[in-house]
């Protein structure tokens, strides 16, 4: 006789702590190669002191008593429930284990939902739950992640060959200086609000979300801010464009956004910024990055374009899902 297998989800407590300790480090060990992250996973007391000071919530799926997969989302960052990972051990039944997880976090935040937009990056293996993520009445944005390789030749002699035209008459690209965030702050606003960056992250949307995005690019949320290579651009002296540049992970910087106000956009700009923050980077750190890497829509020819001009390569890409908040009844 066969044996139905019997599955439930709990959310994590104390009591799980022992028996969940190595469904988390496979994880842990999975993270780089199986999911794309850039930044080393939490340690596992480090996880779970964070669950229990409620920074991050957890839900296990248990396999008769035995916990075979989890999910990891937060609810308090941003205007969006941010759904970080769902991880499953072994090769069975994944897409099974992950549906029950989602139906058990859509339960739990089913009065929150009608608030906030559920954001979920679909990194590595995740990609797989992609036809059945659909059903939770999720929608889909193709991301590209590109990456400069500062030790690869090629990439070095496309930037050093390329030459940006001259700024016209009014236009200047400075350093990052603090006293210019109010009115960058506006500049991400009025780049954004109309994107389908604002689909999956609604602080685009506000001046107040825009503002919190700021923040956390400046005070290291995200990584080492690099303020010496953010590029902001001027124009009569008041900023109307900014490259970010910061650093994830020990030797990757990264570029977190660019934008550019609306009126003065299709000018070539966004690539005088982004040459401007990547000969900061090479000139003051030289080969101590190992790379530089940025994402983009995968239907965003201009922005694909962009970075090839100046040696970026297309490393892969992922869908980034988003749960519109639910209409009010």
């Amino acid at each position: 006789m066969t044996q139905t297998l019997k599955y439930q989800v709990h959310e994590y407590s104390d009591e799980y702590k022992n028996i969940f300790k190595g469904l988390y480090n496979d994880f842990k060990t999975k993270a780089y190669s199986e999911y794309k992250f850039e930044l080393e996973p939490l340690e596992y007391d480090d996880f779970t002191a964070s669950v229990n000071e409620n920074l991050i919530k957890c839900l296990i799926l248990f396999e008769d008593s035995i916990p075979t997969a989890f999910m990891v989302y937060t609810t308090e960052i941003s205007e969006s429930l941010e759904l970080n990972i769902i991880h499953c051990i072994g090769d069975e039944n994944k897409n099974e284990k992950r549906k029950l997880l989602m139906e058990r976090f859509l339960e739990l935040n089913s009065e929150i939902l009608k608030e906030k937009v559920v954001t979920y990056p679909m990194l590595g293996s995740q990609e797989e739950f992609t036809p059945e993520i659909t059903n939770f009445g999720f929608k889909l944005v193709g991301l590209s992640v590109v990456r400069f390789y500062f030790n690869n030749d090629v990439s070095l002699e496309i930037f050093k060959k390329f030459k940006p035209l001259p700024l016209l008459d009014g236009y200047k690209i400075i350093s990052y200086d603090k006293k210019y965030e109010n009115e960058l702050v506006n500049v991400i606003n009025t780049a954004f609000k109309d994107t389908s960056d604002a689909l999956f992250d609604p602080r685009f949307s506000s001046i107040e979300g825009s503002k919190d995005i700021l923040n956390k690019i400046t005070m290291d949320i995200y990584g080492r801010f690099l303020p010496d290579c953010t590029s902001v651009l001027l124009y009569n002296k008041k900023p109307i464009g900014v490259c970010f540049a910061n650093i994830t992970a020990g030797r990757i910087a990264n570029i977190p956004l660019i934008g550019i106000s609306k009126e003065h956009c299709s000018k070539g700009l966004g690539l005088s910024l982004l040459h401007t923050t990547l000969g900061k980077m090479l000139s003051k750190y030289g080969k101590s990055f190992s790379e530089v890497n940025a994402s983009t829509e995968t239907d965003n020819y201009p922005a694909l374009k962009m970075y090839r001009r100046l040696g970026f390569k297309e490393d892969y890409y992922y869908p980034q899902a988003y749960r519109p908040i639910e209409p009010k009844q």
